[in-house]
């Protein structure tokens, strides 16, 4: 089982528990609501940071298949794979998204997101708060 269908599965749980909490309660649940909104924040930045991992992972596999080229571009490649670590990931995506123009930009929306949460501690805009679809795009 992945990580990130893990981190679906423990959000899943959590957020179905916050759910029968706010059912259940018959007062005020904006204390549970924003609890809930800092939840789907902190699982969508989790998610992030687990697909950030796997995004590496494929950048570098790709470098290392075409550096092994023994033409000019397989020297290019060999100089990219020393310079991989300074890529970013929307650099990095673009390595590995190059021939999905779609799905590439649907993750350049979803970073930009991803960017906002985690450093200006934005809540999610309403097309993201499907935190466990998002988690099941990742992973796929």
């Amino acid at each position: 089982m992945s990580r990130l269908l893990e981190t679906a599965r423990a959000y899943k749980t959590l957020t179905d528990l916050l759910d029968q909490e706010i059912r259940r309660r018959t007062g005020s649940t904006t204390d549970l609501q924003r609890q809930r909104e800092a939840l789907d924040v902190a699982f969508y930045l989790l998610g992030w940071a687990q697909f950030e991992h796997l995004v590496k992972n494929e950048a570098e596999e790709v470098i290392e298949e075409h550096s092994r080229s023994r033409q000019i571009d397989g020297h290019a490649w060999r100089f990219l794979g020393k310079e991989v670590k300074r890529a970013s990931v929307r650099q990095k995506l673009d390595l590995i998204f190059h021939a999905k123009p779609d799905v590439r930009s649907g993750l350049d929306k979803d970073y930009s997101v991803r960017n906002e949460a985690a450093h200006n501690y934005s809540m999610l805009p309403r097309d993201a708060k499907d935190v466990g679809a998002f988690l099941a795009k990742l992973q796929r």
